[in-house]
């Protein structure tokens, strides 16, 4: 068995870099769901406060993480009233 590393996406074999971006996104989108479970909003809700389509909402909820950027998710982030705060580490 060998040990895990923080990013799942490095284990799996992407360079460092798309691992990086894809933890990113991967963390935006979760940010996503929860704020849009936590206040309980239909499709349609969803998709009128973060100023998207349903059918980006879906993809959101259902984790294709393929079809997000990291600009994009933020950008429905503050359209929710949300902040988001970037933390540089050393790796």
């Amino acid at each position: 068995m060998t040990q895990a590393n923080q990013n799942i996406f490095e284990d799996l074999g992407f360079s460092a870099e798309e691992s990086e971006n894809l933890r990113v996104r991967s963390d935006l989108m979760i940010s996503l769901r929860k704020l849009i479970r936590s206040r309980q909003w239909s499709l349609e809700e969803a998709a009128l406060n973060l100023k998207t389509t349903i059918d980006c909402v879906e993809g959101l909820l259902s984790g294709d993480i393929d079809r997000f950027q990291v600009e994009a998710l933020i950008t429905m982030l503050t359209h929710a009233g949300m902040k988001v705060r970037v933390e540089i580490v050393a790796a």
